[in-house]
């Protein structure tokens, strides 16, 4: 089991990296289509087709169809926050001989994961008003883009450089800390109706008694059902299908597995 867990993990790590370098700007390209929708709409003006809406389109359709792995694979921030994660873990195992898995308490972690849908009504609103005008220089996102694409933020983005440090500070602490709680294009993609054959089910009566392993490696601490009200916060990492002894989780449909 331990064996399957490292190569999913060395899988998606290779894949996250190749995105990293090649596509890092995804995330902020995808909000982007969004924010000129309602940018338009507060401006009272017709909203026009942009190659922002290219990218939030794609990403949109390919989330209903197959789930939420852009989250998972493709998103730098995300990525960022993955390596920082077990940059953590594996200092807490070397010097202080912790190698269990660390973050917050399950009834916090759903909590916190309705925050990123306050700051998307925030965002949104902030455009339709008019008032996103006056947050220029405050998004972490966007000095993310320039630090990625090898430009240093200026003084007028110091609040979104602070606002980016102690992201990462609270990435250390939780995994997908930026992802669950915080990002408003999670939100949009949290909302999204996807299909029952890109989530993540199991076999109930097939399971170990009393074995919650997927749940415990779960990074939103979700049940893996299928089914369960938290099911748009899967961001199709596959910790739980490898992290299962039984390999009793799959994507898709279930019959019977035996």
């Amino acid at each position: 089991m331990k064996k399957r867990q490292q190569k999913v993990r060395l899988i998606r790590a290779a894949i996250q990296l190749i995105f990293f370098i090649a596509a890092p700007s995804l995330f902020s390209t995808a909000f982007a289509g969004i924010k000129s929708v309602f940018l338009a709409i507060g401006g009272q003006q017709t909203v026009t087709w942009n190659s922002f809406l290219n990218i939030t389109a794609l990403l949109l359709i390919i989330t209903i169809l197959f789930g939420r792995h852009f989250c998972g694979y493709a998103c730098a921030f995300g990525s960022l926050g993955d390596a920082l994660y077990e940059l953590t873990a594996f200092i807490r195992a070397k010097c202080f001989g912790k190698k269990k898995k660390h973050g917050y308490p399950e009834k916090w972690v759903h909590r916190l994961q309705k925050v990123k849908y306050v700051i998307l009504a925030f965002l949104l609103l902030s455009c339709m008003t008019g008032f996103y005008s006056k947050l220029q220089g405050m998004s972490p996102w966007d000095v993310f883009s320039m630090v990625t694409a090898g430009k240093l933020p200026k003084a007028a983005y110091l609040v979104g450089t602070v606002l980016l440090i102690l992201i990462m500070v609270g990435m250390c602490t939780q995994e997908r800390f930026f992802c669950q709680f915080l990002c408003p294009m999670g939100a949009v993609f949290a909302m999204m109706p996807i299909l029952p054959g890109a989530l993540f089910k199991r076999n109930r009566p097939n399971c170990a008694p009393k074995c919650t392993l997927c749940k415990k490696r779960c990074p939103a601490h979700l049940d893996i059902d299928g089914d369960t009200a938290h099911s748009g916060e899967c961001i199709c990492c596959h910790a739980c299908a490898a992290a299962c002894p039984r390999q009793n989780i799959h994507m898709g449909e279930i019959n019977t597995i035996k």
